[in-house]
């Protein structure tokens, strides 16, 4: 069983297309699991007009304000895992475009893997192609703390079992992602697939941590560091490993 994981906020401009994308690649025992943290344009409008009983949506309230957009974008993410029931996890955005092979190459992937990371191509609004390969073969694992935003999770699919040491999220997390690709490079298979699976949509409204300015940035490496250390202690003790 496939669990597809979408977090969505006022995404009424594509996400029809994106839905269309995905269902059209799963089968009917598969599920499709959308939080959404609040929408006030037409996104749960056309999301119900699809009228497909593979997708269920939980009404999420985020748990407390913050400034850094993108904690929202991580909070409403990990409501979408802890609702997922499928032995496979694909993480999704609410405006790119899944490639029909996506589903077929990363299920293969996963056959000798925990977690597969693929390629991607970047769009724009006008559906234009503006990058053919975001990694171009030169993704880098365990260089966790080098370059920010290694890990995508649009670009993720991973076995049930990560969610045993990703879950819960740590309380001012902001970069999910990241998060599940460090923990399972460490804990986990973890597998890079140079084929671009999906059409990844750059556009003005992208959620982006770039406003954060150097301190918090190196605030936050370190942060996450310490969090990624006690998560895999208590996991392996937890384990025994």
């Amino acid at each position: 069983m496939i669990s597809v994981c979408i977090a969505t906020h006022n995404g009424e401009k594509y996400i029809k297309r994106q839905l269309e994308s995905i269902l059209s690649q799963l089968d009917f025992g598969d599920e499709v699991i959308i939080s959404d943290d609040g929408s006030t344009d037409a996104t749960l409008t056309i999301i119900n007009s699809i009228n497909d009983a593979r997708i269920r949506v939980y009404n999420f309230k985020q748990p407390d304000k913050t400034k850094h957009l993108h904690r929202y974008v991580c909070k409403n993410f990990e409501n979408t895992l802890k609702h997922a029931k499928g032995d496979f996890v694909f993480l999704s955005d609410q405006d790119d475009e899944w490639l029909p092979n996506k589903v077929d190459v990363c299920v293969r992937d996963l056959e000798n893997s925990d977690l597969v990371l693929h390629d991607f191509s970047h769009i724009n609004e006008r559906d234009e192609i503006v990058k053919e390969k975001h990694y171009n073969g030169r993704f880098r694992p365990h260089n966790y703390f080098l370059r920010r935003g290694l890990h995508y999770g649009c670009a993720m699919a991973f076995r049930r079992n990560v969610l045993e040491y990703v879950l819960p999220f740590p309380k001012n997390l902001i970069l999910h992602d990241y998060w599940i690709g460090i923990l399972s490079e460490i804990l986990g298979n973890f597998y890079y697939e140079e084929t671009p699976l999906i059409k990844y949509r750059v556009h003005q409204n992208n959620t982006s941590v770039s406003q954060n300015g150097f301190l918090f940035k190196l605030y936050y490496r370190f942060y996450t560091l310490l969090c990624v250390m006690v998560r895999c202690f208590t996991y392996k003790i937890h384990h025994k490993i």
